[in-house]
């Protein structure tokens, strides 16, 4: 791949690899910044991209940011996007190059309420998930297979895709959320991080929310367990759940023409939406 690219008539340098945080921001306060930091700081440890940023100084960026757009008061949604340098700036001296750090902050636009109370459809993606990828289990810039899956998945009015392993066909995650099911014994389950006895293969992304989700779920007195998941699990399952930052806990009521629950939200969901929401407005 060639180093330069032309945009808009000028030549530069191509920063084609790179990472992104999706994060939530109320009343001025990014909604758990340290783990959202401390994912993009593996992530670049394990892709060869130096990103170095404090919780403090992306707490100071946040606030400029916000103030300059007039969001301090409300809720923001951020993106931090981190790039990899020119290799052309490369020397003996610095064998890494720098990075382009770029923070953006729009108004807050959710999801509509229509889709808590009445759940979401999903579909199975097409495409496949491939642990062996290295970008696998990293919040890449290089997310046009997901947005291809997500714009079929709303060609079909749905709205997710749920990706599965290509050999065993095991649940991995969709395309921009992680997947919880509540099981026939009233337990919670999700795909784990890692391909069991394959530690060096991702299965999903270690998701902000899904933690959270997982701690919701503990305090509860909920069990929850990370394994593998088949398309039987989700189809004998009382709840389907999806969870990001955007959209908090979302309850997933029909997986193409099989109903989940009835077709009706079940009530794991209402409880850990609440949860998310009450732990949103501490803060913590």
């Amino acid at each position: 791949m060639s180093d330069f690219v032309l945009v808009n008539g000028q030549v530069v340098a191509f920063e084609g690899a790179g990472l992104f945080e999706t994060m939530r921001a109320r009343r001025g306060k990014i909604f758990r910044a340290r783990q959202h930091l401390e994912r993009m700081t593996k992530s670049a440890e394990a892709l060869g991209i130096a990103f170095v940023l404090g919780e403090d100084q992306l707490a100071e960026m946040a606030t400029e940011l916000l103030e300059a757009n007039g969001l301090m008061g409300g809720e923001a949604r951020m993106r931090l996007t981190v790039t990899r340098g020119d290799l052309h700036a490369v020397t003996a001296e610095e064998p890494v190059p720098p990075v382009t750090l770029m923070l953006s902050a729009t108004a807050m636009t959710g999801y509509p309420a229509e889709a808590y109370e009445k759940g979401m459809t999903v579909v199975a993606s097409r495409y496949k998930q491939n642990p062996e990828n290295p970008l696998c289990g990293h919040k890449s810039t290089s997310y046009f297979d997901r947005l291809l899956a997500l714009r079929e998945a709303h060609v079909a009015r749905a709205g997710e895709a749920l990706w599965f392993t290509a050999k065993e066909n095991y649940l991995a995650e969709a395309c921009t959320a992680n997947v919880f099911i509540v099981d026939k014994d009233g337990h919670l389950a999700t795909p784990p991080l890692l391909m069991p006895g394959r530690e060096d293969q991702r299965l999903c992304l270690p998701g902000i929310t899904r933690q959270v989700v997982m701690e919701l779920a503990t305090g509860m007195q909920v069990l929850v367990h990370e394994r593998m998941l088949t398309v039987e699990d989700l189809l004998g399952a009382r709840e389907v759940l999806l969870t990001n930052a955007i959209m908090g806990v979302m309850p997933v009521t029909r997986m193409e023409r099989h109903e989940v629950g009835g077709g009706k939200v079940g009530e794991m969901a209402g409880r850990l939406r609440a949860g998310y929401e009450e732990a949103l407005a501490r803060g913590a």
